[in-house]
């Protein structure tokens, strides 16, 4: 099963550099990046169209065009459960506020790529174990 991650980040590079890093810890995954949280719901509405929404969105939190809480709340509008803050600048509001909208987690990019990427291959494995038969 592939997963789909949408990665929501104004950084261009950001995206490359987590695949690079995911690939040592998962095998059949892809990156959705988008640019900000605008370009995110536009990707968002193209996959669901296709039936192929993202198992799993990174955020960052401060970006142009639309930041990372209200993108987390138009997204969980939409639908999406799986979303988790990926972000340099997170303080108990912010996290709180994120919350509020429907963010699950928090990964903090100052605990680095390797450490990011174990978190998200965990994450990963979660979506991929079969739901228990009641």
């Amino acid at each position: 099963m592939t997963v789909r991650i949408l990665l929501v980040d104004d950084e261009p590079s950001l995206a490359g550099v987590m695949e690079l890093y995911l690939r040592k810890f998962i095998e059949d995954f892809e990156i959705v990046p988008a640019l900000n949280g605008r370009d995110a719901v536009e990707k968002v509405k193209e996959l669901l169209e296709l039936g192929t929404p993202p198992d799993l969105t990174l955020m960052d939190l401060r970006m142009p065009a639309m930041d990372g809480i209200e993108c987390t709340k138009v997204l969980a509008e939409m639908g999406l459960r799986n979303i988790h803050i990926l972000s340099a600048y997170v303080d108990d509001k912010l996290l709180t506020e994120a919350q509020s909208v429907g963010a699950k987690g928090v990964l903090k990019k100052s605990e680095g790529f390797k450490a990011n990427a174990i978190k998200v291959a965990e994450m990963v494995r979660v979506i991929r174990q079969p739901d228990p038969v009641a």
